[in-house]
């Protein structure tokens, strides 16, 4: 929970370290596990996203706040995540796999639903594809905190 005094850069920092300990914490865990199923791992990438969208919805109170009436600016807690998880297949804000585009038909879509067909969603991301992931999420976050520091 963010202090009623924080700033929105104080704010960011704080955020980028505990999304740079969510992360550490949980590749350390994907390390762990000799043979991780996909649905381990699935589980293991929702609580990071849960946890990373929790951290970001801080910084929009944060900046409304501090800056009312403001437009939000990018934040890399969330910025960064979804840009590396779609290369995987992953939504990191619906917190899935992502839907496959390959049919609009709403009618299409009404069956689908009752013949109970996945057809229209992506292949979840194995454990070798989520490690890699959160690793590059990670190192773009570290290399952020570098150049704030310098």
């Amino acid at each position: 929970m963010a202090p009623a005094q924080e700033t929105f850069d104080d704010a960011l920092v704080r955020a980028r370290k505990g999304a740079l300990a969510c992360l550490r914490s949980n590749l350390t865990e994907l390390q762990a596990v000799e043979v991780m199923k996909t649905s381990s791992s699935t589980e293991l990438l929702r609580d990071v996203c849960e946890e990373l969208n929790e951290m970001a919805t801080e910084l929009y109170a944060v900046w409304n706040r501090t800056h009312p009436g403001q437009p939000l600016p990018p934040l890399p807690v969330e910025t960064i995540p979804a840009e590396e998880l779609e290369k995987i297949g992953w939504d990191s804000h619906a917190n899935r796999v992502r839907m496959n585009a390959y049919d609009t038909c709403v009618l299409s879509s009404i069956l689908d639903i009752f013949n109970n067909s996945s057809k229209s969603y992506s292949k979840p991301p194995s454990p070798n594809q989520v490690y890699h992931a959160l690793s590059a999420v990670e190192s773009r976050l570290t290399d952020m905190e570098e150049v704030c520091v310098e």
